[in-house]
């Protein structure tokens, strides 16, 4: 069941956290470029190697907060019932955008990112293409993430249910996650493969506002060693 109410009141403090921050961040950025202008050539190899770390986690922090801004964005959606405002998506147009920003890594990774069974008008469903690419894009980002020794491989389907609804999945061969932890990966900032691994710990969250937003429920499958299979539902446009 979404409280509405609580998603509202996270949302504003989320907006808030992330206006506070974004302030003091672009100062550090500012004043370390600065920095590295004026001491060109005179800080040493050590000093150098400060100031990439300054850059590198400035870096990080731009992207955490924007992370946290989507959150928010998919919080505030699920506040006013999202799927009463939605409009026909295709799975199939979504999927190829989102493969397309991913291309760089995919081909990084030697990975296979296949959409089985999808044509450009089925499934059509009631969401906006922004999304469910949204919801594609950290799906298949983790699998990605994720990964075990072997390429990649990462499959898409869709099938109907009763009541107009689509049961999306999508599989991977990554590493997998213990049983334990299935209920977990869901909550904000949950990282059960700790520092490892890159990220905010905020995708599967996102994920699970979104989808409850529409009216659709989310769930996972996994086991250590053996890859993932999450599966969302949405209703059809």
């Amino acid at each position: 069941m979404v409280d509405r109410a609580e998603d509202e009141r996270w949302a504003g403090f989320l907006d808030r956290l992330v206006h506070d921050l974004r302030e003091p961040l672009r100062s550090i950025n500012v004043f370390s470029e600065l920095l590295a202008e004026m001491a060109k050539d005179r800080l040493g190899a050590e000093g150098d190697r400060v100031l990439s770390e300054i850059f590198a986690g400035a870096s990080r922090m731009r992207t955490l907060l924007e992370v946290v801004a989507a959150w928010s964005l998919a919080l505030r959606e699920s506040s006013v019932s999202a799927a009463s405002v939605a409009t026909g998506a295709s799975l199939q147009s979504a999927l190829r955008i989102v493969v397309a920003r991913f291309d760089d890594q995919i081909r990084a990774c030697d990975a296979t990112v296949i959409g089985v069974g999808l044509s450009p008008v089925r499934p059509a469903l009631n969401v906006s293409l922004e999304r469910l690419m949204q919801l594609l894009e950290n799906l298949i980002g983790n699998a990605l993430r994720f990964r075990s020794e072997a390429p990649p491989v990462i499959r898409i389907s869709a099938a109907p249910e009763a009541g107009g609804i689509w049961a999306i999945c999508v599989e991977d061969n990554g590493i997998g996650i213990a049983p334990e932890d299935r209920d977990a990966i869901f909550r904000p900032f949950m990282r059960v493969a700790g520092n490892k691994y890159p990220g905010a710990g905020l995708g599967l969250s996102i994920c699970k506002s979104i989808v409850e937003a529409h009216g659709g429920t989310i769930r996972l499958e996994s086991a250590p060693g053996r890859g993932s299979i999450c599966t969302f539902t949405l209703p059809e446009a």
